[in-house]
């Protein structure tokens, strides 16, 4: 039976940390049927405890769906939670297939407004960063792949539940981007990026300070990058210390534009557009992306405000941090070393 917790504490160590089973501290409550989490409203999947081989779903008393962040909605309005096995997870009874949208990017490059504007205008349900599926990425090398499939096809159904939706993951989630499309064919690719030093100057302004470790325990933290962007992992063996930021940023942006062109050369038909042509001609692009994705004429321009509003990546939250000087000339260098790399 799937077990019902109480939540006694949330442990979170900073915002935009990936979900994960250590963000609560929760006390057993009793045992309940696994359908409550189907059954009964505020339910949704938060995240894997791969150590017990359970999935944690939280109860909110707001619909995560639409919100920024899911993951961030789903954590800060948490009131309780329920687990289950995985066994129990891959029998649950959802109703009908997936569909919709995979909309992969780099970040900082108006992934989110799209995100918003086909859920409003596509007839379909947002989901802007569900981390269970950024788990999946670092779970990967340690899961064999009939496992992995396994899990991926379970979290992708308990998050659409039968609806078509719009799923924007983080951009790390173009690792299991040739997975995604195997086992969902039906989804349609969207994969949006910004030219590099664009957006490494916002990467850089966005996430100053985001993770204390930054400062006090950089190779944990380069660490954590390596298992969600392998090439981290592995340029930083080639060089043999710790990555400079430009190096890290160069790794991200690379990594993110090369899975996007693999998923092409297996034959995917990936609809890519840059935040610099959705600038000169919203309509145009907006349009295109709609016929692609088989919805309705989209709008003539993107959603109006900060899509980002109230989370640690608004505009006021991005505008009043600095952020740290970089030496733009070596991240533009380590870019064309990377791609030198990728093409050999």
């Amino acid at each position: 039976m799937a077990q019902l917790l109480a939540l006694v504490e949330k442990t979170k160590p900073y915002p935009l940390a990936v979900a994960g089973p250590a963000d609560f501290r929760c006390e057993p409550v009793a045992a309940v049927d696994p359908g409550i989490v189907l059954t009964e409203p505020g339910h949704s999947l938060y995240c894997l405890d791969h150590d017990t081989r359970r999935a944690l779903f939280t109860r909110t008393d707001v619909d995560p769906c639409g919100a920024p962040f899911y993951f961030q909605a789903q954590y800060e309005h948490a009131t309780g939670l329920v687990a289950l096995s995985y066994d129990e997870l891959h029998a649950l009874p959802v109703p009908g297939e997936p569909s919709g949208v995979f909309l992969y990017s780099t970040g900082r490059c108006g992934s989110t407004l799209v995100g918003a504007a086909l859920a409003e205008h596509g007839e379909l349900t947002g989901l802007s960063e569900p981390d269970v599926l950024t788990q999946l990425v670092t779970l990967a090398p340690r899961l064999r792949e009939a496992e992995l499939r396994d899990l991926a096809r379970s979290c992708v159904r308990l998050l659409s539940r039968g609806r078509p939706v719009a799923i924007k993951p983080r951009s790390f989630v173009i690792e299991l981007g040739a997975l995604l499309h195997d086992e969902f064919p039906q989804f349609a690719a969207v994969f949006l990026y910004r030219e590099p030093l664009s957006w490494a100057r916002s990467t850089a302004r966005a996430f100053a300070g985001y993770d204390p470790a930054l400062t006090t325990d950089p190779a944990a933290v380069q660490d954590r990058l390596g298992r969600l962007i392998p090439l981290v992992a592995r340029w930083r063996q080639r060089v043999g210390r710790l990555l400079s930021p430009e190096e890290v940023m160069a790794c991200q942006w690379v990594a993110q534009l090369e899975r996007a062109l693999a998923l092409r050369h297996r034959g995917v038909d990936v609809f890519t557009a840059t935040y610099e042509d959705l600038l000169a001609d919203p309509p145009g692009v907006l349009a295109a992306m709609f016929a692609h994705c088989g919805l309705p004429t989209g709008p003539a321009e993107l959603p109006a405000g900060d899509s980002q509003e109230g989370t640690p990546l608004s505009r006021s939250a991005t505008s009043a941090r600095s952020g740290p000087g970089f030496d733009e000339t070596a991240f533009m260098r380590t870019v064309a070393e990377l791609w030198v790399e990728a093409l050999r």
